[in-house]
């Protein structure tokens, strides 16, 4: 159907008359501004992030932003009429529309099942969907035929889903039979685009990453590349893997991060920093979230990653994190998920947090008042803090503060310290000091949500009004 000549109309020829507008009778700059838009739309709609919390500097604990289709996310946009067709391949449509590219091959698969036009509007049978399911496939060839037409305009390509990915209602389906674009096939992709190519994203594509470990030495050959994110990592990766990354020169933004599993048993992600990444001098974010082997930051990284502002390494579960002091250019710091409390406690306080059904961790916080000078926005969600940090109140720069799901955080003073910031933008204490469902809060309870609730009314004062996160 993609040669049919049915015409686009967004009404009939007599409704076109009065105030609306058929899309065919636009001039030609406007049709392709109207693409250009579209091909920025992303897959997170307000009722995936109702908070508007994928706006921040920092990964949200419970909020996973996917990568955006672009234009690929409109299958029928090219079938529908040859004058569509016919613009979408004109060079000033493609240098619009395609300056970002994804190839998400659990998208191209449904989007393929889904190519006859009568199932545009109307859902096939069950039965109908799997025996299309059973009959498509992906052809690496085509992929690759796709992004050679992209070659002179492409600046940010992302491969999302190759192993597999998330159905309509959760289930995991499984693409290793589905597709032959392998290692290899991204190694040409990554050639035929070497000279435009500025941003590259790997998510969830364990299988192109370390079935074959010498495709990161490849990397270096993009000579413009300024940000570069693997995502989702399944296994475990050494340094020496790693290490050809150092010869990224132009490099702002390094994403690595490993997939979250809730068992202790499987461990994957980095076992260390190669020293090549001394030479990383312009990186201005580094996120490496969920790496398990990771022991410490080596003696070389703050010296060397001075201009270093974004730094996250949550679930790093053994991660030593005393070298963050010396990290005083910091803006952004995220301490998701690493089992932390904020000090030893006394005997009173342990007393106290037991009475209260908390529990005390091994791992401290570490003192960020070094920090103060520089750090906007600091995310301890998902911790085991029993108490506030007492050095927060020197945070004078902060504007946004993650506390969430810090489930033993007993709050027992008045938050005169946090009301006195006077830049804050976003204070997030959502489920902390969570207690078993029952007829009534226990005094613990009721103290921390009454000095929440002051905290609340105080900031309500304020011209721009701080948001305040909580559940009553």
């Amino acid at each position: 159907m993609a040669d049919s000549d049915i015409e686009s109309r967004a009404a009939s020829p007599d409704a076109a008359k009065g105030n609306r507008i058929c899309l065919d009778e636009l001039p030609d700059e406007i049709l392709i501004q109207i693409f250009g838009h579209l091909s920025e739309v992303g897959n997170t709609w307000d009722e995936d992030d109702p908070l508007r919390l994928g706006s921040l500097p920092y990964h949200q604990a419970d909020l996973e932003l996917l990568p955006c289709t672009g234009l690929r996310g409109y299958p029928f946009l090219a079938q529908v009429c040859r004058k569509w067709r016919r613009l979408l391949s004109t060079p000033i449509a493609q240098t619009l529309c395609w300056r970002k590219a994804t190839v998400d091959f659990g998208h191209e698969l449904v989007t393929s099942i889904h190519t006859p036009l009568r199932w545009s509007n109307q859902r096939p049978t069950r039965d109908e969907y799997e025996t299309a399911f059973q009959q498509t496939s992906i052809s690496a060839a085509k992929v690759l035929g796709f992004l050679r037409s992209l070659g002179p305009v492409v600046q940010s390509l992302t491969f999302s889903n190759s192993e597999g990915y998330d159905g309509e209602e959760g289930e995991y389906i499984s693409l290793s039979d589905k597709h032959d674009f392998g290692p290899s096939h991204l190694g040409f992709a990554i050639a035929m685009l070497a000279n435009t190519l500025t941003e590259l994203r790997l998510y969830r594509c364990n299988d192109l990453v370390v079935s074959d470990q010498g495709l990161l030495g490849l990397l270096p050959l993009l000579p413009h590349l300024r940000v570069l994110g693997v995502e989702g990592l399944r296994s475990r990766v050494s340094a020496a893997v790693v290490a050809p990354l150092g010869d990224l020169r132009k490099l702002d933004t390094l994403v690595l991060s490993g997939a979250q599993y809730r068992s202790g048993d499987w461990t994957v992600g980095l076992d260390g920093l190669p020293h090549s990444w001394s030479r990383l001098t312009g990186l201005t974010r580094l996120e490496l979230r969920g790496h398990q082997q990771l022991l410490d930051l080596p003696g070389w990284f703050a010296a060397a990653l001075k201009g270093l502002r974004v730094l996250d390494v949550s679930s790093c579960s053994s991660l030593a994190l005393g070298q963050l002091s010396h990290m005083t250019q910091l803006e952004v710091l995220v301490l998701q998920h690493l089992n932390l409390a904020h000090a030893l406690p006394t005997a009173a306080e342990m007393a106290a947090l037991l009475a209260a059904g908390g529990h005390w961790s091994s791992r401290t916080l570490p003192d960020l008042t070094p920090l103060a000078r520089s750090l906007r926005s600091l995310s301890l969600s998902c911790n085991r803090l029993g108490l506030l940090p007492e050095w927060l109140p020197k945070m004078t720069r902060l504007e946004h503060l993650d506390l969430s799901y810090n489930k033993d955080l007993h709050i027992r003073a008045p938050l005169t310290g946090l009301a006195a910031l006077p830049h804050l933008v976003l204070l997030d204490f959502r489920h902390v000091h969570v207690v078993e469902k029952t007829a009534y809060w226990p005094e613990a309870k009721c103290v921390t949500m009454q000095h929440l609730t002051k905290l609340v009314n105080v900031l309500k004062r304020r011209q721009p009004q701080p948001r305040v996160l909580l559940e009553m």
